[in-house]
């Protein structure tokens, strides 16, 4: 395979870690980003749908991820075709 092949299928890996990060390891992403840990539960339970970073992340995240499989699958499959 061509050497930008690599390149784009470490790209797509990249982007599959960041959303990964993003969507299922919160506490990470939100020191990396700055922002406080989760709240309590009974906090966020109290407060009308909860915090909004964390449902942000999570949609955010997966998109993310599911964007560098597909660009680097896609890429790869029809590289090889």
């Amino acid at each position: 395979m061509p050497g930008y092949v690599w390149i784009i299928d470490l790209f797509g890996l990249v982007l599959a870690i960041a959303g990964f990060t993003m969507a299922f390891r919160q506490d990470m992403a939100r020191r990396i980003i700055g922002r406080p840990r989760t709240p309590a539960k009974s906090v966020a339970a109290e407060e009308d749908g909860g915090d909004p970073l964390t449902y942000m992340l999570r949609i955010a995240g997966v998109m993310l991820m599911v964007f560098g499989i597909a660009i680097g699958g896609m890429f790869t499959l029809f590289n090889l075709a």
